[in-house]
């Protein structure tokens, strides 16, 4: 099936749009990474469909030393239809835009379908970390995660 979907940056009028994507802890860092992403240390993508639904969104970190992937996320409905791809290639797309090469993301342990796209797009388990953000709870949920990096060029 082919969908017409196009990836842009997000904007603050995206906010509203993108409850699906998370509970209000997500909506929070969502919040942060457009502030980042003012200052050009972070480029915030989403995947829009021709009628103006979001149905994907994620980041890239140039902060780090390794461009990072991070908050990879597709609508329900939308996902194993492609739209994940096109979500990592735009981000991608603008990793090589800011002159990288490499690129990396992290996929918790009891994710298998994510790091199964990831392979099949490339990506290479290079090690393993401890990663943790807050919840909607006010607590904090830790978990085990494969950090995997692509080479672009």
């Amino acid at each position: 099936m082919e969908i017409a979907l196009s990836f842009r940056d997000a904007q603050v009028v995206d906010l509203d749009r993108l409850e699906w994507s998370g509970g209000p802890a997500h909506l929070v860092a969502v919040r942060q990474a457009l502030e980042l992403a003012w200052a050009g240390d972070v480029d915030l993508v989403v995947g829009e469909l021709p009628q103006g639904q979001l149905v994907a969104i994620g980041a890239v970190d140039h902060r780090k030393p390794v461009p990072e992937l991070w908050m990879l996320s597709v609508h329900e409905a939308w996902q194993s239809l492609g739209v994940g791809t096109g979500l990592i290639e735009a981000l991608e797309a603008k990793v090589v835009e800011r002159g990288g090469a490499v690129v990396g993301l992290s996929v918790e342990h009891d994710n298998p379908r994510a790091a199964a796209l990831y392979r099949r797009l490339g990506y290479l388990e290079v090690g393993a970390r401890l990663e943790g953000w807050p919840t909607d709870s006010d607590d904090w949920y830790c978990t085990y995660c494969a950090v995997m990096h692509k080479h672009l060029v």
